[in-house]
């Protein structure tokens, strides 16, 4: 009898140890990792958590996800804003929400200018009771606040892509509601989160089955979707119908824990990654443990495939876990989820 019961302990250490092997590997834990830039960096200060940034190429004005996520973790609550930061002329850090009545806690965010002109900005806000994803007008260098949407299918949400003056997407990061059931989704690596739409009345999910769905991204030209996930690593391309269905054109291994994705004036698709992911939660728990900051460029094959370059990587000592990278002309912005500051560099290609 003590035999057979040493035998079943040691079957469930060795599997154990085995799953454990095998989560630090899927995390990247062991991945070497050789840091360059071609870039010179300046910081701007004073914007905690900068974790999305959203370009206007038409003006080259960025607006900016800011939430002192350190300081909520500690138990303390600070109003979050959306800044602006002027990338032609003198550069210059504007609050742009800092008479809102209501709480501001903002995390993905999006910038959408409709066939009229007017221009909108979609933000993510996750309050104490509920998520809402509040659409904003940007007229005359003011944020002026419409609209506060929310629904049944608002569960977890991460980003937001607008496709419209009142439609947009959104990716929940997790299926479940329950922290422990996020826990279980992260370290098992199930693929339960979505995506989804609004079309102006009603939510529905256009897709799902992802690990950790993240940054997303709706085409100029309203007729693509972009997708990046975080514990699946992947990147998706979506081809999207009038009715705001989603068709799946490519499906392609990122090789790190994607972010939030942004698209420049020229078209080039940049994703933002974690390639150490169990390093990224360290971090998020004690900012003494640094973790690394990865820039992907997209770049689409003449066979219409999908592959990736890295254009920026540093261990977290420039910047730490970096959730965003959006470009201006030579201007690249980094952002990250809890930094104090974002990165204005001058890229030398």
């Amino acid at each position: 009898m003590k035999r057979k019961i040493l035998v079943v302990l040691c079957i469930v250490i060795a599997v154990l140890a085995v799953f454990i092997l095998k989560t630090f590997r899927d995390a990247g834990e062991f991945t070497t990792l050789s840091p360059h830039a071609a870039c010179n960096c300046v910081k701007v200060n004073n914007v905690p958590g900068a974790e999305d940034i959203a370009i206007d190429n038409s003006t080259g004005i960025a607006f900016v996800s800011s939430f002192d996520r350190r300081s909520f973790v500690k138990g303390k609550f600070i109003q979050g804003a959306v800044f602006s930061y002027n990338l032609e002329g003198r550069p210059e850090l504007k609050n742009l929400t800092a008479g809102l009545k209501f709480e501001f806690s903002p995390h993905g965010l999006s910038f959408y200018k409709s066939t009229d002109g007017r221009k909108y900005v979609f933000v993510i806000n996750h309050r104490t009771l509920k998520n809402y994803i509040e659409i904003f007008e940007f007229k005359n260098n003011v944020l002026a606040h419409l609209e506060s949407v929310t629904g049944g299918l608002v569960i977890s949400p991460n980003d937001v892509a607008a496709a419209g003056p009142r439609q947009f997407y959104f990716t929940n990061d997790h299926g479940s509601v329950s922290a422990f059931g996020r826990s279980l989704e992260d370290y098992l690596q199930l693929s339960r989160s979505n995506v989804s739409y609004y079309d102006g009345k009603q939510f529905r999910i256009v897709a799902d089955g992802f690990g950790y769905a993240n940054g997303i991204w709706v085409s100029d030209d309203g007729k693509n979707v972009y997708l990046a996930t975080t514990t699946g690593k992947k990147f998706y391309a979506f081809n999207r119908n009038a009715d705001g269905s989603l068709k799946l054109a490519a499906e392609k291994s990122l090789g790190t824990g994607g972010d939030n994705i942004d698209i420049d004036g020229s078209g080039v698709i940049r994703i933002a990654g974690h390639p150490k992911l169990l390093t990224f939660t360290r971090y998020a728990k004690d900012e003494k443990n640094r973790a690394p900051s990865q820039i992907l460029e997209v770049v689409r094959n003449a066979s219409g495939g999908y592959s990736f370059r890295e254009i920026y990587l540093n261990l977290g000592d420039e910047v730490s876990a970096a959730s965003v990278g959006a470009v201006y002309k030579k201007r690249l912005l980094i952002g990250s989820v809890f930094e104090n500051f974002f990165l204005d560099c001058e890229m030398k290609r």
